[in-house]
């Protein structure tokens, strides 16, 4: 018979930030989502909880319970990568392990519990060795994958386990949301008066689809074992790299450069064999008389050029010194992603886009990625929210945003600059900036904008001028109308 173990990793991106020594998570912390147009609280400390916070409370009420709460917003990627690498950790207790997204296992048992000597003292040894790690769990068994999810995330036990043949009796005084239904559709099933999956049991499969649709009706199906739902094990992914163990140690440049350029030969015809690039290579040198050394580059768009990964790796086996040489090295390529298809136009602008991305990946590996970083544009109609900046790692080929229609300076200035008025007006007919008077000749407006209420921060009306004036700069000038004698600043500088 087959036998399902479900492990359910309920705290999975809270223990993340735990497992790299986070310190804001021995306090009031919380992950927080944008969910229903609002930044909800997904995952608490215990501090956060003992605080009285819950997940699902808005962030606004959150901030109001505990002023002193630390947030830190959901990153799917990240946790994902997570997910990957504790998928393959947990083949060690079966071989046929697959993912259950977002924060789940689901691993066949079928033959495996004796080893551990029982179904609970496997589901005992995952939870310990899963603590190890710093990472929450909670176990489900049962005959197949969705009665086995129920029972980890429902169950009143944190290792609940159900007796071969015996789901249907185990599932009976779960909720309706242990079934992974949509949750519309749950609401709808609490209307009629439905509670439990048991009380689905009562009522024909026919009825069920007739007003609820199929889908229930396959869940609970699924979950009885009625409807075949093997778990399906994931194919590791593909391993890029490359290695060269030499009868002598090297260690002159040129013959190091040779190596490489072989390494990434090799790695590089696998990955356009795949019609895959990678963002990052790491080089492992092992020298004769010491530790590795290990030298990572990065790619602002993925790539898979031999010349072009030996072109990076020329600073850093710049600053190696290997007094005795080195035997061993090892390329792998990391961050694989498919390459797309381009279009190759006539105004030779991808050559362009080329171009910026080599220069994106050279100050990357020299200075850091992190320190790089591009324009992008933002949601907003407020011109210091109109933009941000991200690492231009994440986003090389960020399209610029359409051009506003009303004119905007070139530079702005955050916070804006405050000017003195020397002779008033709308806008003033004098004014002091910068500790030097300047008299406006001419100027268009007022350009009316409504702060965005619904953001945190100033939401009053503002008043944008263009103002030219006789000494010859071009300025954008701000004021908030309303006030007998309105402050004035200097927003921007048209050039």
């Amino acid at each position: 018979m087959r036998r399902t173990l479900s492990l359910w990793l309920p705290q999975l991106p809270l223990d993340r930030r735990i497992r790299l020594g986070d310190a804001r998570t021995e306090g009031a912390f919380a992950i927080v989502a944008e969910i229903r147009n609002a930044w909800r609280l997904t995952h608490l400390s215990d501090a956060a909880r003992e605080a009285g916070l819950s997940p699902g409370l808005s962030l606004a009420d959150a901030r109001a319970i505990c002023p002193s709460l630390l947030t830190e917003p959901a990153d799917p990627a990240r946790e994902e990568i997570l997910l990957r690498a504790l998928w393959r950790w947990a083949d060690r207790f079966s071989p046929r392990v697959s993912l259950d997204p977002p924060d789940g296992l689901l691993l066949d048992i079928a033959g495996c519990a004796h080893l551990f000597g029982g179904e609970p003292e496997m589901a005992a040894t995952i939870r310990e060795r899963a603590a190890d790690l710093r990472i929450t769990a909670r176990v489900g068994i049962a005959d197949t994958k969705g009665a086995a999810a129920a029972l980890a995330r429902f169950g009143s036990e944190l290792a609940a386990i159900a007796a071969p043949g015996n789901s249907a009796s185990a599932l009976e005084a779960l909720p309706l949301a242990a079934l992974g239904l949509d949750p519309a559709l749950v609401n709808d099933l609490r209307r009629t008066g439905l509670q439990t999956i048991g009380q689905l049991y009562a009522i024909k499969s026919s009825e069920l689809a007739r007003r609820f649709g199929l889908g229930l009706t396959l869940a609970l199906e699924r979950s009885l074992g009625r409807t075949p739902d093997p778990v399906t094990p994931k194919s590791a992914d593909p391993v890029y790299a490359a290695r060269a163990t030499l009868p002598e140690p090297i260690g002159l440049q040129d013959d190091l450069e040779r190596i490489i350029l072989r390494l990434a030969d090799s790695v590089c015809t696998r990955l356009q064999a795949a019609g895959c690039g990678a963002r990052r290579y790491r080089l492992t040198v092992r020298p004769v008389d010491g530790p590795d050394e290990i030298m990572t580059i990065g790619f602002a768009r993925p790539g898979a050029a031999p010349a072009a990964v030996l072109q990076q790796f020329r600073t850093p086996l710049d600053k190696l010194r290997l007094e005795f040489g080195a035997d061993f090295f090892r390329l792998v390529a990391e961050s694989v992603e498919p390459l797309h298809p381009r279009q190759t136009g006539f105004d030779r602008r991808d050559e362009r886009q080329d171009d910026r991305t080599d220069l994106i990946s050279t100050l990357g590996n020299r200075l850091g990625f992190d320190r790089v970083r591009i324009y992008a544009a933002v949601d907003s109609h407020l011109p210091e929210l109109e933009f941000t900046t991200l690492e231009a790692m994440d986003r090389p080929d960020a399209a610029a945003w359409t051009p506003s229609p009303r004119a905007r300076p070139l530079r702005l200035y955050n916070p804006p600059e405050y000017l003195r008025v020397e002779t008033p007006g709308r806008p003033p007919l004098r004014f002091e900036w910068r500790r030097r008077l300047y008299e406006t000749a001419c100027a268009t407006g007022p350009e009316r904008l409504a702060g965005e209420w619904w953001r945190e921060g100033d939401a009053r009306l503002r008043d944008y001028w263009r103002v030219e004036t006789r000494e010859g700069p071009r300025l954008w000038l701000l004021t908030w109308p309303g006030a007998a004698a309105p402050d004035w600043f200097v927003a921007g500088r048209f050039p």
